[in-house]
């Protein structure tokens, strides 16, 4: 019985790394989160914004390097800046709905981090970071 491509030791190795720089990601988003809006008194959503889109430089830095172990081009900074946009866009309108509907900014955050777990993994992979 042949074993599953998707389970083999490489792709553990990678969906681990992955976790990992997206713990570390996440991480940054929600202590920038406290600090901005609980510390600071900056709005929830210029808060949620602005560490957003540290985190998104962040984690093009890390994961050209570390995830992929690739080198940077114009054309992966260029899918990377697309991927950005529409997942920023995206971050912000499910933030902007987990808050509309009454959910505290941190659980409206994590909220929206789960749906996009897996959707940005798939993206990255095959698209951005793709030779």
């Amino acid at each position: 019985m042949k074993t599953n491509k998707f389970f083999n030791k490489g792709n553990k190795i990678f969906l681990s790394k992955y976790v990992i720089i997206s713990v570390i990601g996440y991480s940054i988003i929600f202590f920038g989160l406290y600090l901005f809006v609980d510390i600071l008194n900056i709005n929830e959503m210029i808060s949620f914004m602005l560490i957003y889109a540290f985190n998104y430089v962040f984690l093009y830095t890390i994961q050209l390097k570390y995830l992929f172990k690739t080198k940077h081009s114009h054309k992966k900074l260029i899918r990377f800046i697309i991927y950005l946009v529409i997942f920023y866009l995206l971050a912000i309108f499910l933030f902007t709905i987990g808050t509309k509907i009454g959910l505290q900014y941190l659980l409206a955050t994590g909220t929206t981090i789960i749906i996009l777990f897996p959707l940005r993994l798939l993206i990255l992979k095959k698209v951005v970071y793709k030779n």
